[in-house]
């Protein structure tokens, strides 16, 4: 269910009635905002039905449960084989490539030839969290469409809805969340709010701990993997108490910085966790 984005919403409503919709889409905006789910349910009022496990539907990512990072060339041959093939039921071929900014270059450059020359009755839509690392002529053939947090009210008003959160604990979900639904839902759904506690937790004990405890804390969790949530957690939590300190502007840039970086594979994630934790 997609809650928010009405604006987008009317907009796609109106495009469909009209039939005039465009053969590439790019869905940009901050990570969990429900971009994904957006896509997904714009396919299924496309085409008329649910879209899952449907011969006429394709959802591309990287292959995270493998140890992959990346969207690879062999997606790209196989979406080029999907989409020169007649809809089966129609009256679209649809994908979505969840994370577009994860294609390698040789699997941007095989999409190129797909958005160059778009086969009838295909629609792609790509998913993107960080716009300027999608490769500009494929940016540049698509329609972009911007996806913004949603205000507090309508976050306010979602959690209230909720019968099992407690309220002493609303008011750290909706800090969190920052706006996000899909990351207050799944604060709500899927017990990861201790996890988030204990993340901001630690941040706290890291700020008024020594430089040995934060490098031995930057390899633990170098070791666990999770420290990508967990920078997420501190970005959003430490942007929504931005006022109560001068150094917190400092400690959102290096965020920032540090986001940045443990996104893509080929940088020393450890050592950005060291120079991170060294300079808080």
């Amino acid at each position: 269910m997609i809650i928010g984005h009405d604006k987008q919403k009317e907009y796609f409503q109106n495009v469909i009635k009209n039939n005039a919709l465009s053969h590439a889409y790019l869905f940009t905006g901050v990570d969990m905002i429900g971009k994904r789910t957006f896509a997904l349910e714009l396919a299924r009022m496309i085409n008329g039905r649910e879209m899952i496990d449907d011969p006429d539907f394709r959802l591309i990512a990287p292959k995270v449960s493998d140890g992959e990072s990346k969207i690879h060339i062999e997606d790209s041959r196989l979406l080029k084989s999907f989409f020169y093939l007649k809809p089966y039921s129609g009256p679209y071929k649809i994908c979505i490539i969840d994370g577009a900014h994860s294609l390698t270059a040789e699997a941007a450059n095989a999409l190129l030839k797909i958005v160059e020359e778009p086969p009838l009755f295909s629609i792609l839509i790509l998913v993107t969290s960080m716009p300027g690392l999608v490769l500009p002529t494929i940016s540049s053939r698509c329609e972009e469409v911007r996806f913004l947090p949603a205000d507090n009210q309508l976050i306010e008003k979602h959690i209230s809805e909720n019968k099992k959160v407690k309220k002493e604990d609303r008011d750290f979900m909706i800090k969190l969340a920052g706006g996000r639904m899909g990351l207050l839902n799944n604060l709500m759904e899927d017990g990861s709010l201790a996890s988030a506690k204990k993340s901001i937790d630690d941040l706290r004990k890291l700020l008024s701990s020594g430089i040995f405890e934060r490098i031995d804390f930057a390899k633990k969790i170098h070791e666990k993997g999770d420290y990508q949530p967990r920078i997420d957690y501190w970005l959003t939590w430490v942007s929504a108490h931005l006022r109560q300190s001068p150094k917190n502007e400092k400690i959102v840039k290096n965020l920032i910085l540090l986001s940045s970086i443990v996104s893509q594979p080929q940088y020393n994630h450890r050592l950005a966790l060291e120079n991170f934790l060294l300079n808080l």
